[in-house]
């Protein structure tokens, strides 16, 4: 009994080269869908570890200009402290010369005395004031100390 093979070498060549079509079709398709050149690693898999690193270090530079913001966030802040600092310092000394006056009265001097001392308190007011829980103007490190 004879064996007999019907084969079509042309429609199996056909069909081959039709189902290599139809997958760089549907990969181009993925491509144009999600608007990256690299969907899976099988793509291009230097591409995506060069990506994978640019995109950490985008993170990391996002997180270096967070930082940075808060900083000049924290030295705004601190240079509007001082500036009220200088206006109160300014009015002291303005107080203590019309206090040395000698037309002035006793109770002229008490007043000026009194708004002094306001003004002292107002100081010390401000040199305790804090920046999200850091203070402005620290005399000493307390991440140290409470180390130690």
């Amino acid at each position: 009994m004879p064996l007999t093979i019907n084969t079509n070498a042309a429609a199996v060549s056909a069909s081959y080269h039709l189902s290599r079509n139809n997958a760089s079709l549907q990969q181009s398709l993925t491509r144009l869908s999600s608007g990256s050149r690299i969907n899976k690693p099988s793509d291009d898999a230097g591409g995506l570890a060069v990506s994978m690193k640019l995109n950490g270090a985008i993170n990391r530079l996002r997180g270096v200009s967070n930082n940075i913001q808060n900083a000049i966030s924290f030295l705004e802040v601190q240079d509007g402290v001082l500036q009220g600092a200088a206006g109160i310092l300014d009015r002291m000394a303005e107080l203590k010369a019309l206090s040395q006056d000698v037309l002035k009265n006793s109770s002229d001097i008490a007043n000026y005395n009194d708004e002094f001392a306001n003004l002292q308190v107002q100081l010390y007011q401000l040199s305790e004031e804090t920046f999200n829980g850091v203070s402005l103007f620290a005399t000493t490190d307390s991440t140290a100390a409470a180390g130690a």
